[in-house]
């Protein structure tokens, strides 16, 4: 395919529809792309179908059918299934329809969203053992969690995934056998400094106590965790841990864990953008200015790819960037982006401050990957923990160094 235009977006998430509809809304030619088979990211995946839509409140329902409305009205062009696979400035490598193709545009927004954090422990690779946007990826495209929907589900891990999927489970009728905190308390009591600007934005907050109300209200067994794994012959059939002390167990066919989100930096790492640790998190993240501008010239960043924000902060993000685009392909003035970007910029600096105190709140406890040498790290190669440690001991330190060792 050979086609310039003026602008690519690549991610169909709340970011990539934003910063499509606000470069439409400038005038830009823009096209964007997506490995899904329709838009809306894994906020508002398959948002258009009723069981997606059943599992949304109404507010966040009403927000991902309005965005996605838009965004097939824009005028945009849109090539969904089109997975990306080489990026550079102005260049977008792609297979589309089953054939490789290159696109072309002056300038590129990267809207690759947050993932689950991958942290192996015992038993972790069972089948049955799957992650939480795993399990709601499945509720939302109609499917089933187990062959038998009567049978407990486990929950485990720490992070904000964890109660909305409860909440989805529960709503559905799936009974669920426990939920094991992997958390610190003592890193949560940490966070309170934090919590009265939580109330910048009430319905949020009000959300998440909602949720953790309606677990509390069904009795939800919880137990603070450690020592957590998966244990079964063929199949995951029991969960073992410690709490208070002691060990217990937990007969279950489906274990679901989540530990936090991160930046899913395939494409930005990709492109040898420049990167920076963050030190509560624990995870690296491509470094960017307010409005989405990178270390190379022409890329710009949007969304949790950037920095885990969440939803509205990622559609407000896209926004910034899809103006930033347009004021240096010389579309907008810098005075006329300014004023534009205005209301954007407030709110996100507004929903940043209010939802800071959950990034405390969910912070990866200490000793989160101190997993023993025996346990697999990389299930493809089979790599286990050990074998890591060893190749970083003998001076391997870069991700591709050590997979050449191992």
């Amino acid at each position: 395919m050979d086609r310039n235009m003026d602008l690519i977006v690549i991610g169909a998430g709340p970011a990539g529809l934003s910063a499509a509809c606000a470069a439409r809304a400038c005038g830009l030619d823009v096209t964007l792309v997506d490995e899904q088979a329709a838009p809306g990211g894994q906020l508002f995946r398959n948002i258009e179908t009723p069981m997606a839509q059943a599992l949304l409140d109404p507010k966040e329902r009403a927000a991902g059918l309005g965005l996605v409305k838009r965004f097939r009205e824009s005028g945009a062009t849109y090539y969904p299934g089109t997975p990306v696979w080489g990026l550079e400035p102005h260049r977008v490598s792609c297979t589309m329809n089953g054939k490789a193709e290159e696109l072309a545009a002056s300038h590129i927004i990267v809207a690759p969203g947050g993932m689950e954090r991958p942290v192996p422990f015992p038993g972790w690779t069972l089948p049955g053992v799957m992650g939480a946007g795993g399990a709601d990826i499945l509720l939302r495209s109609g499917g089933t969690l187990s062959a038998d929907k009567n049978a407990p589900v486990v929950l485990a891990g720490n992070g904000p995934l964890l109660p909305l999927l409860g909440c989805h489970l529960f709503r559905l009728g799936v009974p669920i056998a426990g939920l094991l905190d992997t958390g610190s308390m003592g890193l949560r009591l940490s966070a309170l400094p934090f919590l009265p600007a939580a109330l910048l934005d009430l319905p949020y907050l009000g959300k998440g106590l909602g949720m953790a109300w309606s677990l509390w209200r069904k009795r939800l067994p919880t137990f603070g965790v450690t020592r957590l794994s998966a244990e079964g012959a063929e199949k995951v059939e029991e969960v073992r841990f410690t709490a208070d002390g002691k060990e217990h167990r937990i007969s279950t066919d489906l274990l679901i864990t989540h530990e936090g989100i991160i930046p899913r930096t395939h494409l930005s790492r990709l492109m040898g953008l420049r990167h920076v640790w963050d030190s509560r998190q624990r995870c690296w993240h491509p470094f960017c200015d307010e409005n989405g501008g990178t270390s190379l010239e022409g890329i710009l960043l949007a969304g949790d790819g950037a920095s885990v924000d969440g939803g509205e902060a990622s559609a407000r993000k896209g926004e910034l960037a899809g103006i930033e685009a347009a004021r240096r392909m010389g579309v907008l003035s810098s005075g006329q982006a300014e004023t534009l970007s205005r209301p954007a910029r407030t709110e996100l600096r507004c929903l940043r401050r209010a939802r800071n105190w959950l990034s405390h709140f969910f912070v990866p406890r200490t000793g989160l990957f101190d997993m023993e040498d025996d346990v697999g790290v990389c299930r493809c190669e089979n790599i286990t923990a050990g074998q890591i440690r060893q190749a970083a001991s003998e001076g391997c330190f870069d991700v591709n160094d050590v997979k050449l060792r191992t």
